[in-house]
């Protein structure tokens, strides 16, 4: 064999290595990007669970918000009621004690 065949021998295996250690290196690097896309969606589902479970006790917190408010508004109509019966009772004292110092 002369040395331009060598040559070209050496050239073609040295192809055919480039090229399959192209595939194997993409092959290589797929299988990692399949994995790393797994773990984000892992954790993403984690994560979405957590905010669900967040929320969950955010709407229960306002519902016991809400039922704290009417029980307080109730509260306050009743209060409002015996203010204004204490203040019609006082004014009807101030016009007693009115008739009994007229009469003095």
């Amino acid at each position: 064999m002369d040395n331009a065949t060598i040559g070209l021998i050496c050239t073609v295996i040295g192809a055919v290595l480039g090229v399959v250690g192209t595939i194997t290196g993409m092959r290589k690097a797929s299988k990692e990007n399949e994995k790393d896309i797994e773990n984000k969606a892992e954790k993403s589902a984690e994560c979405n669970t957590r905010i669900e479970t967040k929320l969950d006790y955010i709407g229960k917190d306002v519902k016991d918000i809400k039922y704290d408010i009417r029980t307080h508004e109730a509260r306050m109509g009743s209060i409002e009621e015996r203010v204004t019966r204490v203040e019609e009772s006082a004014k009807s004292a101030h016009k007693r004690l009115d008739g009994i110092e007229r009469e003095e």
